[in-house]
């Protein structure tokens, strides 16, 4: 499906798939696929290691100019990649995926404990991290390269939260942020566990802040003035 509309749209492109620790038929399936297509490529990890991780991977080893990175259910439609395309080319660094958006839908919407799982955790960012990005963690962003390459460069954060501590980082360095809507279709399927992987989240979130308090990150305000945000 990818491959298909980046294809069809004329976009030059690469895929990425990242195997982490998957105990299915996952690499065979990737194994085929990039056969099939030279501009897929895989990268595996055993064992797994957290999205956070796959995902700083997947960007650090990806090539062009605009790097971009969704989950493998799709439940955001590539198509936001035309709008991703738009605020990057338009002086934006960062685009991002929103569920919070005022123009976003939820066609499909996740299930109550979920809904109730992000509500907190959201709460929490506000509070602990950032407060004017209404939604770190839609699975679905978008960078220039060499922002994607500095921040996820700095990060440390090796599961769920690494999306807040890279917006963390995109702030701090005053990257232009901008805010995609879009419909929401959930898939269900997840192998996040409401009451464990919460707890994870939250403790990930003080370590945000305890790294930078500690200077782990480096310098965060290193942008060049006209690019900062206004």
């Amino acid at each position: 499906m990818l491959a298909d509309y980046l294809g069809g749209v004329g976009y030059p492109y690469e895929i990425l798939i990242v195997d982490d620790g998957s105990t299915d038929d996952t690499p065979s399936v990737i194994a085929e696929v990039a056969a099939s297509n030279p501009a897929v490529r895989a990268i595996v990890h055993r064992p797994n290691r957290g999205k956070g991780h796959a995902v700083r991977a997947g960007m650090l080893a990806a090539r062009g100019d605009y790097l971009m990175f969704t989950d493998a259910d799709l439940s955001i439609p590539i198509t936001i990649t035309a709008d991703f395309l738009a605020a990057l080319r338009g002086g934006y660094d960062i685009a991002i995926a929103s569920r919070w958006h005022p123009d976003s839908s939820n066609i499909v919407p996740p299930p109550l404990p979920r809904r109730i799982m992000g509500a907190i955790f959201r709460w929490c960012v506000r509070r602990l991290v950032i407060s004017d990005v209404r939604d770190t963690q839609c699975g679905c962003k978008g960078y220039r390269a060499d922002v994607a390459r500095r921040l996820f460069g700095q990060s440390r954060i090796d599961r769920f939260s690494f999306d807040a501590e890279v917006i963390f980082l995109a702030a701090r360095a005053g990257y232009r942020i901008k805010e995609v809507p879009f419909a929401l279709r959930y898939t269900p399927g997840s192998s996040v566990r409401p009451i464990r992987d919460s707890l994870l989240m939250l403790r990930d979130l003080a370590r945000i802040r305890i790294n930078a308090a500690r200077g782990l990150y480096g310098r965060l305000d290193a942008v060049d003035p006209a690019r900062r945000a206004g």
